[in-house]
């Protein structure tokens, strides 16, 4: 609908300065609106997501925060960064309402990779500790706006990955999959339990285990 009305004022502009030109800046206007208004509405799309709950763990969030965060440092990936941000259900950075604190992966080994980010979270629930993470991918401002051209409604999605984008993103999601899970496994042998029990496999498009 955004994209509709886009091009609708665009065309309304352009017929404005055939015919009468008082008008052009007002549906420029509103073009420009919808263009903000797209940007705007952009939501994270969970692509891949691990979960598990850890009887017994109550209070534990920020230990295995710090076990992921030595983990995935010893892996030595120079294009992964990391860092710590409270973030709205919508996985954004907001300044009122509820907020989660989130550990977030990003690998820029590309432009395109970099689109790709990771959220890892822990928290009480009960007297367990439920941790998590969430593959997401979220187009930046300048694809969101390239979107609105006619042919070009995705711009990079899995579909649109080559091989070797697969393989980083693989890899990269793969890294990350692999330390929270060590790190989780610290945990639980720390308490005295079994982490074999663990159901190890990712649910999505990958399904890492």
């Amino acid at each position: 609908m955004l994209r509709m009305l886009f091009w609708l004022f665009l065309l309304l502009a352009l017929i404005s300065a055939l015919i009468s030109k008082s008008t052009i800046i007002l549906f420029l206007v509103l073009a420009a609106v919808m263009a903000a208004i797209a940007v705007g509405v952009r939501k994270a799309q969970i692509l891949e997501e691990w979960s598990v709950l850890i009887s017994g763990a109550e209070g534990q969030m920020t230990k295995v925060i710090s076990n992921v965060k030595e983990l995935l440092n010893a892996r030595k990936v120079p294009t992964i960064e990391m860092k710590e941000e409270k973030v709205g259900p919508e996985l954004t950075p907001v300044a009122f309402g509820e907020t989660r604190d989130f550990l977030i992966i990003i690998d820029r080994r590309t432009l395109k990779l970099a689109n790709f980010k990771i959220y890892i979270n822990a928290i009480d629930y009960g007297n367990s500790l439920f941790v998590s993470w969430y593959l997401t991918y979220l187009p930046d401002v300048w694809q969101t706006l390239v979107a609105l051209l006619p042919g070009t409604r995705k711009i990079i999605g899995l579909d649109e990955l080559d091989l070797f984008n697969r393989q980083d993103l693989t890899a990269y999601v793969t890294c990350v999959h692999k330390c929270v899970q060590e790190g989780v496994d610290r945990l639980i042998l720390e308490m005295g339990q079994d982490p074999s029990k663990i159901d190890r496999c990712s649910r999505g498009f990958f399904g890492i285990s």
